[in-house]
Formats: structure tokens, sequence, C-alpha cells
């Protein structure tokens, strides 16, 4: 919580006359603070499952708790038996639980801000350090507004 106050006390930053907040840094910004989002979800699964549960008593353990689900890559939830499916245990782990859901997620959202943010204008230094930290400001919201909501 002290770091989402700090990064609030930075944005006077963003209000300088020439620094502007467009459509393409709230495109970004939205997926970076989703990437956030689902940072602070795997978070709370993996350290705090008490409080999700709490919060959501029907989840189920074999979809939602890592500490459970991870065996559902593999065949009969052993993984000396292989993978479930083809690219179970790799590329499609998105599809097997959560938690890579959760991963997938906020790897995506990471990439497709990235890929948005390419090919913008030419900026002075300065701007590139007010785009981090609006970013970073942006990651922090999301992964705070998730992981404190349980706590």
């Amino acid at each position: 919580m002290k770091n989402l106050i700090f990064l609030l006390l930075l944005l006077p930053l963003f209000t300088t006359a020439q620094y502007k907040i467009d459509k393409n840094k709230i495109l970004t910004g939205s997926l970076i603070a989703l990437s956030g989002s689902a940072t602070g979800f795997n978070e709370t699964l993996m350290h705090h499952y008490d409080k999700f549960k709490a919060k959501f008593p029907n989840a189920n353990d074999k979809w939602f708790n890592p500490q459970e689900s991870w065996v559902n890559k593999y065949k009969n939830g052993n993984c000396a038996d292989g993978d479930k499916f083809p690219m179970s245990s790799g590329l499609l782990a998105f599809t097997t639980d959560q938690y890579h859901l959760n991963a997938m997620v906020r790897d995506v959202s990471l990439l497709a801000a990235v890929t948005f943010k390419i090919g913008g204008k030419k900026q002075k230094f300065m701007y590139y350090v007010y785009d981090f930290l609006y970013y970073s400001a942006c990651y922090s919201l999301g992964f705070y507004l998730t992981y404190g909501s349980f706590h």
C-alpha cells in the first residue's frame, strides 16, 4: 500500500502541459493494469489461498488451488505418466488451472501493451521517464486492487 501511495504522489508529474495521456496510453495502461491484476491474483492463490477461499467458498480447489491444480496437466494427475493432452505441460498449460491462466493473461497483456506502444512518435527523454512512472502506477494499481481485495 505504501508503494501505491508513493505512485499516487507522482501523479502531478503527469499534469505537465505537454505530457498527454492519450487513447494509446489509456489502452496500454489498461493492459498493464490487467497484467498487474493477474499477478495479484496469482500471489493470492499461491500465498493466501485461505483468504481467496473465504471470499469464494464454492471455488473448485482442483482448478484454483495451486497445491492441487498443478497436476491437472498430467495423465492421471501423475507427471510420470506424461502430458494429459498434447502440450498440456507447456504451451497449453493455461488451460489446465487458474494459476497458469493468470500467468498467460499477465504475459499476453504485457506483450500486447508493448506491441501497441511500439511505433509511437519519438518523444523527449523525460517523457519516457513519465511513461515508465505511468505504467508502473498502472501495474501497481492493478496488482493492489486485486491482491488488496483479499486482505
